[in-house]
């Protein structure tokens, strides 16, 4: 749609490096995901050692990179900055160590 002078054309998809990385976020949400689906015990034995924090900033982490890997680039400027890869990267691996790894 053309409207007063303001072209609203969609920019073409992104071919190379991006298209990996997007493969590669969307794999690592998938395998978040079962893992915490099919085998609940390796993120806490008993309800009560559930590491509630860190399980939050993974999950989040997690989500972002859903969000990613299907190809959503928000156009906000905060909300790119806080839907970032990198940022859903880093919430994945940091607080996922803290959720898997003995304390």
């Amino acid at each position: 749609m053309t409207e007063a002078g303001n072209d609203v054309t969609p920019a073409p998809a992104k071919k190379g490096a991006g298209g990996f990385l997007r493969t590669l976020s969307i794999l690592a949400a998938i395998a978040t995901a079962l893992v915490i689906v099919l085998y609940p015990r390796a993120v806490a034995h008993d309800a009560a050692g559930v590491p509630h924090g860190p399980l939050e900033g993974m999950l989040l982490g997690m989500s972002i990179l859903w969000v990613h890997g299907f190809g959503f680039t928000p156009e906000h400027r905060i909300l790119r900055i806080v839907l970032h890869p990198l940022v859903g990267w880093a919430l994945l691996l940091g607080c996922g160590a803290a959720v898997f790894l003995p304390h």
